[in-house]
């Protein structure tokens, strides 16, 4: 079964109103697909939140960014910034390749950071603040 057979498979599995779950056998391989909500690992240094909590219960069902992801994200930013945000903006821009106005700003990361967001930033937010500590910048 070719690469592109498969996620035309996901693709459909995905559509389907019905099905949430499927299983699919070629030769020694098996291939399990189960649509629903999963949770974001937890990121170094940080305790996962307890289950079991209304909070934590509906943010397993939405993409906003976990509490943990936000504070090591707005950690990051202000130890590469050095308070300065807007350079924290630009720097993901250009990393990005994005604009900035497409970037959204360390002011709103608390209330409007998605696990889509977070995603993006901690991997470049990570990559330059491990340049800085090797002494790359500045």
């Amino acid at each position: 079964m070719e690469a592109s057979d498969i996620l035309d498979m996901i693709a459909v599995i995905n559509d389907l109103d019905n099905i949430s779950e499927v299983e699919v056998t070629v030769g020694e391989a098996t291939l399990k697909v189960v649509k629903g909500a999963t949770e974001a690992p937890p990121l170094p240094g940080f305790a996962p939140a307890s289950t079991g909590s209304p909070a934590t219960s509906a943010q397993a069902f939405s993409n906003q960014a976990s509490p943990g992801q936000v504070k090591y994200a707005l950690d990051l930013a202000n130890k590469i910034g050095n308070g300065n945000m807007g350079s924290v903006v630009n720097g993901l821009a250009h990393s990005l390749e994005l604009t900035t106005d497409e970037i959204l700003h360390p002011d709103h990361w608390e209330s409007e950071m998605t696990r889509d967001h977070a995603s993006l930033y901690l991997d470049v937010l990570e990559a330059q603040y491990n340049k800085m500590k090797k002494g790359a910048w500045g």
